[in-house]
């Protein structure tokens, strides 16, 4: 038999109680009139059962639960800055020590080849005091770009599948690389030594594998304790370990749904009272 919910079990024992007393009070309206036509029955009182108080100890065997986890990026902005400009870094350094061995000049690099700077958007600031008015496009255009790197955060942050961050980490290396091989003049050297962007795929491999490292659960949260209804079970194939005992104290308690009529308004309205 299949597992259910600890809610579907208790609730549907509740519920049995209750169907329970509605068939009983249907039992006593069937009396009540079975008497009232009967000459010597009708001076007699109407049998009625009832339960004003009981107390059920039911023995659970708790099969399993399911859990929700909340799961989410965690490295921190600046941490993960410097791993992906070291990592970028570490394949242009390679690219330009194979350009070197090739006999090629490097153009536009420092003598130490090994110090490259980190690679961010250049942004401009006006410095006079007095500025000309601008088209709502120029002034579009001054904004300057998101930094490819925080952008590159910024989306693993708002990922709705952080377990899944394979397409994120394609385009934004993407951007971030591109323009690292633009600033080296490295384009075209790099196209010739790897035709298959071998090298990009297997940085891409390498920042996946470190964003699944940070990705964690940050929130766990019970949905359901299931349950094993089959009693047989619960009472040869359990221990103290697996199976506890909910006590749960009923009181019975009637409704009664009254008709008065209001002598100001000539209205009747509906009244409920419990017993």
């Amino acid at each position: 038999m299949s597992n259910i919910t600890l809610a579907d079990y208790v609730g549907f024992i509740f519920s049995e109680i209750t169907r329970a007393r509605d068939h009983a009070d249907r039992v006593a309206k069937d009396m009540a009139i079975a008497y009232s036509k009967d000459d010597v029955l009708k001076h007699f009182s109407v049998p009625r059962f009832k339960i004003p108080e009981m107390e059920l100890t039911i023995p659970v065997l708790i099969s399993s639960a399911k859990f929700s986890n909340a799961m989410a990026f965690t490295m921190p902005a600046e941490d993960f800055g410097k791993y992906v400009n070291n990592r970028v870094n570490s394949a242009i350094q390679t690219l330009l020590i194979q350009k070197s061995k090739l006999g090629q000049s490097p153009e536009n690099v420092k003598d130490d080849v090994f110090d490259i700077p980190i690679f961010r958007q250049p942004v401009e600031y006006e410095t006079s005091l007095v500025r000309p008015r601008k088209s709502k496009k120029a002034v579009a255009a001054a904004v300057p770009a998101e930094d490819p790197i925080d952008k590159f955060y910024r989306l693993l942050k708002e990922n709705s599948e952080p377990t899944k961050p394979e397409n994120i980490a394609q385009v934004c290396l993407a951007e971030v690389f591109n323009a690292r091989l633009v600033q080296y003049n490295l384009s075209a050297f790099y196209k010739e030594q790897y035709p298959g962007n071998e090298m990009f795929t297997q940085m891409v491999a390498e920042v996946v594998t470190r964003i699944r490292e940070y990705t964690m659960v940050t929130q766990s949260k019970m949905e359901n304790l299931l349950v094993n209804p089959e009693t047989n079970i619960v009472k040869n194939g359990s221990s103290d370990a697996t199976v506890f005992t909910i006590k749960a104290k009923i009181q019975e308690e009637g409704v009664f749904v009254k008709t008065v009529r209001n002598e100001e308004t000539g209205q009747d309205q509906q009244i409920v009272e419990f017993e």
